[in-house]
């Protein structure tokens, strides 16, 4: 049980001329931990990116980025650490964006390095990556789209016989559609498949079912439902694997009880399948699946147009299955904050 006091200041800047773009920002996330002072964290992420129209319809874009960042305490690679893990990440990205009637055509191509304290630094990798997307407008609330992302995963840490190198691809194609439709719903839906394949044999390729959908709901002018649903391969950070599946499904709701009083809550189900293999005398798959459950709500009470209280009440749950499993816990926090739009 521990007391936090935490403030998080935010700030964006973006140009409102009639052709290119600037645009820039800032946010901060301190916590402090009145009894484990060694949980007090800050987080900050900075970004400066812009846009160039060079035709009326071709521009160029770009973006740079810094961070500093802390993972949760019930993510598996913070098990067992006796300071949250940190990390610093940064990263570029450049593209450009044709668009000619009903299609448009967009491509990305940028390097992200993501640099872990000392505890976990087998985790420090740079990925260098290239996306894109063709959209085809059907009508002028619906567009179809294919996309494609692939990065090259580069770890810092070279291969040992207890660490195996875990350099590698990781690649995603989806098809999908995004709408705003004249009845209550809009957002933006696509599935396709992923790919994660390992240099190192002693981890295995993995592939599956990719989903990345969110979509939002009126039903009637005062209330608000959220959905979203995603499924994809990422590094969760523990030695045993160098790849995870992450399925995750949630809904949210707000409403408006008043003009001043607004309520919400959230709910959300998930787990983690992890890849992997375990050095014993004989190696052997790693055998783990963690799943997870997440509840939040909450009210918030206009003080004014520049002012707000809010309350609000998270749980989060955790079990781990398996002869490898991890630890099984939940987390509970009650906050009550003043959020200030200056």
């Amino acid at each position: 049980n521990d007391t936090i006091i935490s403030i998080s200041p935010q700030i964006a800047a973006q140009s409102n001329w009639s052709s290119h773009e600037l645009n820039a920002g800032f946010s901060l996330e301190r916590r402090d931990y009145l009894k484990f002072e060694t949980e007090t964290v800050t987080d900050y992420d900075a970004f400066v990116g812009g846009r160039i129209d060079v035709l009326r319809d071709f521009a160029l874009r770009g973006q740079a980025f810094a961070g500093h960042g802390s993972e949760p305490r019930f993510e598996p690679g913070s098990a067992g650490a006796a300071t949250p893990i940190e990390f610093d990440r940064t990263g570029v990205n450049a593209g450009a964006v044709y668009q000619r009637d009903r299609f448009q055509l967009e491509g990305t191509g940028g390097t992200i390095d993501s640099d872990y304290d000392s505890t976990t630094d087998f985790r420090d990798v740079t990925e260098n990556f290239i996306s894109g997307r063709v959209s085809y407008a059907i009508s002028p609330d619906v567009a179809a789209f294919l996309q494609g992302r692939t990065g090259d995963l580069d770890y810092d840490a070279p291969g040992t016989t207890d660490n195996p190198n875990r350099d590698g691809t990781r690649s995603s194609v989806e098809v999908g559609a995004s709408f705003e439709l004249q009845a209550p719903f809009r957002g933006e839906i696509a599935v396709g498949s992923f790919r994660d394949e390992k240099d190192s044999p002693s981890f295995v390729d993995s592939q599956g079912l990719s989903v990345d959908a969110n979509l939002v709901w009126f039903p009637t002018q005062l209330t608000t439902v959220t959905f979203r649903a995603n499924r994809g391969a990422f590094d969760a950070g523990i030695r045993q694997s160098s790849t995870a599946t992450n399925t995750t499904l949630a809904v949210r709701v707000d409403h408006e009880l008043r003009r001043n009083i607004i309520i919400f809550a959230e709910v959300g189900r998930g787990n983690y399948k992890f890849e992997g293999s375990v050095l014993l005398p004989v190696q052997r798959p790693l055998d783990r699946k963690d799943e997870f459950s997440n509840v939040e709500a909450g009210i918030a009470y206009k003080l004014n147009k520049r002012a707000r209280l809010e309350a609000s009440y998270r749980f989060h749950s955790q079990s781990s299955t398996g002869i490898d499993r991890d630890r099984d816990l939940e987390q509970h926090v009650v906050s009550v904050g003043l959020r200030i739009y200056p």
